[in-house]
């Protein structure tokens, strides 16, 4: 099986490729470093590939580069944005499987003899055992503005998401400041962008 190694820019920012060569995550304990990123902090989202992914960024970038440019703060007077995502999700249908009387006949006609002596009387809907409505929250507060000719953006973004099998869940918590000064009569031009993002994910077991 061959594995698709992209590389993935973030404001300018060449970040390790979303897998190893042998298929393994380059980030321990992350899926790829876009699960690092909290989508309400994205500007836009490019994608380069073929020879002009390869002239910039060499041969790392020989499967396609992913630019991603967040959100910055502009000139003004501050501006406060909040927003909340909630969802449900159910399972739209189970699998069609035996009834429990159906399975116990199965076996005490198809069965081995030691088979049928194990044969309990227990009923249980293992679909339903393992199933549930999953709730998500997703939550994102940001402040942007300037101060002087100091534009500014800061924000903080929580999400919480349940799957419809009980034991799986995602946290992530993340937060971001980007500081962007335009000196010397907006002839020099910086940005300074510093983000953190703290995840956990239960898979299902």
């Amino acid at each position: 099986m061959q594995v698709m190694i992209h590389l993935i820019v973030v404001d300018g920012v060449p970040l390790a490729p979303n897998r190893n060569p042998d298929g393994t995550p380059s980030i321990a304990g992350s899926p790829d470093p876009l699960s690092l990123i909290n989508p309400n902090d994205i500007e836009s989202m490019n994608i380069l590939k073929d020879a002009s992914a390869t002239a910039i960024y060499g041969s790392r970038a020989s499967n396609g580069v992913i630019i991603i440019t967040t959100k910055k703060g502009k000139s003004g007077k501050a501006k406060f944005n909040f927003t909340t995502q909630n969802s449900i999700s159910t399972l739209p249908k189970e699998a069609d499987v035996l009834s429990p009387a159906e399975f116990r006949n199965y076996v005490n006609t198809h069965g081995t003899p030691a088979q049928i002596a194990i044969m309990g009387n227990a009923s249980t809907d293992w679909q339903n055992e393992i199933y549930d409505n999953a709730f998500t929250t997703d939550n994102n507060l940001s402040v942007s503005g300037s101060y002087k000719f100091l534009p500014y953006r800061v924000s903080l973004g929580y999400l919480n998401q349940d799957g419809i099998l009980k034991t799986g869940n995602l946290q992530r918590t993340s937060a971001s400041i980007t500081l962007s000064p335009r000196l010397l009569d907006d002839h020099l031009k910086i940005d300074l962008n510093l983000k953190g993002s703290i995840s956990h994910s239960q898979v299902c077991r």
